[in-house]
């Protein structure tokens, strides 16, 4: 009876264990939902000669079936800032900016290429190509109403850089217009 106890003890000792395990496992592979960052929040990217930097955005609520009512669609604004903030100017003194009405499964894209922009270098050496410093700007005017606060909005923006011979992507930073809301 002793060795019996033993193994029923052992038996009950690896079965928690086993349990133990498995919910750890289940907990790692488990996915969170986690707070999108604050709106317009891109981090600066340079760009120089011969790259251009698109910003794309799309509205990711799908088209409606035949039976359902339309979506209103999301009002944006896409353009480019400075490192003090202020708009991108093209050469003629208008400032680099799209607005533009997305339906629900529509997308548009704004680009700025690195070779309108000219000046001395910011490296060391005068020889280098002039590298732009640079901020994607996305201003959200209007956004379909939610039904569920924690359903992200359905205007979703990313910024990519290109290489304007070979139109290779070099990097895509994902960004977040959850917000600004104005009315008209």
């Amino acid at each position: 009876m002793n060795t019996r106890n033993i193994f029923t003890k052992l038996s009950i000792a690896i079965a928690l264990v086993a349990l133990a395990a498995t919910g750890a496992i289940w907990e790692v592979r488990r996915v969170r939902a986690t707070s999108p960052p604050e709106p317009d929040r891109f981090g600066m990217v340079g760009i120089t000669h011969g790259q251009t930097m698109r910003l794309n955005i799309v509205n990711l609520q799908p088209p409606p079936d035949n039976d359902k009512q339309v979506p209103p669609p999301c009002r944006v604004v896409l353009s480019f800032r400075d490192a003090a903030g202020q708009p991108f100017r093209n050469s003629d003194g208008q400032i680099i900016r799209r607005e533009m009405e997305l339906q629900a499964g529509e997308s548009a894209f704004l680009d700025l290429n690195g070779d309108m922009f000219g000046g001395p270098s910011t490296n060391a050496d005068t020889t280098g190509p002039a590298r732009v410093q640079l901020r994607p700007f996305v201003r959200v005017l209007r956004q379909p109403p939610e039904p569920d606060r924690n359903i992200p909005p359905p205007c979703f923006p990313t910024a990519e850089v290109f290489d304007n011979t070979t139109l290779r992507t070099t990097f895509v930073v994902p960004g977040v217009s959850n917000g600004i809301i104005i009315h008209d």
